[in-house]
């Protein structure tokens, strides 16, 4: 079973009003704390995931690259040092526009990161301003150079569409300007604030009507116009947001969405070990606070069954454009997969949102579209 490792550095130079993500603006970050926590965490768990072989390291956030580059040299080689690391490993790190320079960029290189995920959003003015994002479109185009410059052959670009007062054109005009940089890989969500942290300022502007957002239909013709510009641009659609030239589809995310085990570390980290799931506490102060105490910062667990596993497999499986081998799930769990739900994989079909090739069910364009209304059908 593939194993990757997440890192969460949760600091921000500011709060986006749509993140729900543990992060945390903060002018003066704790270096030196935060590391020590990470590095005593990682080493906390590593007897959790004894003798597993690393296809992936991803340090997200919050901003990972406001991360001194010696600390997180740092973490790289302790990650390095509790557990064998492929030699072509996926070690990515996510970056926001304006938050660094090529000598940043270079030592995080150096350190061994190989991919770097720049957090664009949208190349429109207005539609920055609407996602309270500090940085400007020519930003985002510096942020790609400098990469490219610092030796970053493997760069992901993350774009949003269904913003307030965007429209099909202008999301359209988003993917194009992407395009034109050239990133190995693109990922394009649509806008959601539903069932988000009360908290978050954006979804509470919204149920309280100050703002207006797009539409389902017209969100849903802004994703067709981006995958439609994505696709002459040369990008394949390996999962529902995300698209990639051959070769360069996320190695972590598709460890998530095949149900591979992983450990974390950092603030708000959520780890998984084949029946048991772990969430480290959000608030940084009382995630070190924890670690300091006891080696971890895990705030809640939850037992996971061979029956909520399957479900989730099937899930986040579908998610994928190869779909889920059902045989292989099969022998996996211990699970009778097709014969239980032989019904629901046949309307699946008959409906015109998927196919079953052999023992592999995979959802189309459509499907893909519809998927969490697809998914729950196995529920």
């Amino acid at each position: 079973m593939a194993f990757g490792v997440y890192i969460h550095f949760p600091y921000c130079l500011s709060k986006c009003p749509y993140c729900d993500f543990a992060s945390r603006a903060e002018k003066v970050i704790p270096q030196r704390r935060y590391t020590e926590a990470v590095l005593r965490e990682l080493e906390t768990r590593a007897s959790e995931f004894a003798g597993r072989e690393a296809v992936s390291i991803y340090i997200g956030g919050g901003t990972p690259s406001l991360w001194d580059p010696p600390l997180f040299a740092q973490v790289v080689r302790e990650v390095r040092s509790l557990w064998r690391v492929r030699d072509d490993a996926e070690i990515t790190l996510e970056a926001n526009p304006g938050t660094t320079d090529e000598e940043r960029f270079a030592a995080f290189r150096e350190a061994g990161a190989n991919r770097i995920s720049i957090g664009v959003q949208s190349f429109a003015p207005a539609q920055l301003i609407s996602l309270g994002r500090k940085h400007s479109p020519g930003d985002a185009v510096h942020a790609f150079e400098t990469a490219r410059r610092a030796g970053f052959r493997n760069t992901s670009l993350d774009l949003i569409h269904g913003v307030e007062r965007q429209t099909r054109q202008l999301a359209a005009r988003d993917a194009a300007s992407a395009v034109a940089l050239g990133p190995e890989h693109i990922s394009c969500y649509a806008l959601t604030l539903t069932g988000l942290a009360e908290e978050v300022p954006m979804a509470k502007a919204w149920q309280r009507g100050e703002i207006e957002l797009p539409d389902d239909e017209s969100a849903a013709e802004m994703g067709e116009s981006v995958r439609a510009e994505l696709v002459k641009g040369g990008y394949a659609r390996y999962e529902i947001s995300n698209y990639a030239r051959k070769g360069f589809e996320s190695v972590h995310n598709t460890l998530y969405w095949r149900g591979g085990e992983y450990a974390a570390a950092g603030c708000g980290a959520c780890g998984f070990r084949r029946g048991r799931r772990y969430a480290n506490d959000r608030s940084p102060e009382r995630y070190m606070e924890r670690v300091e105490q006891t080696g971890k910062g895990e705030a809640s667990f939850e037992e996971i069954t061979s029956e909520q596993h399957l479900r989730e497999r099937l899930f986040t499986g579908l998610r994928l454009a190869q779909g889920v081998d059902l045989d292989s799930l099969s022998t996996d769990l211990d699970i009778p997969v097709r014969s239980r739900f032989v019904n629901e994989i046949a309307q699946i079909v008959r409906d015109g949102l998927g196919e079953l090739e052999g023992s592999v069910l995979r959802l189309n364009d459509r499907g893909l579209d519809l998927h969490s209304e697809v998914s729950l059908r196995f529920f």
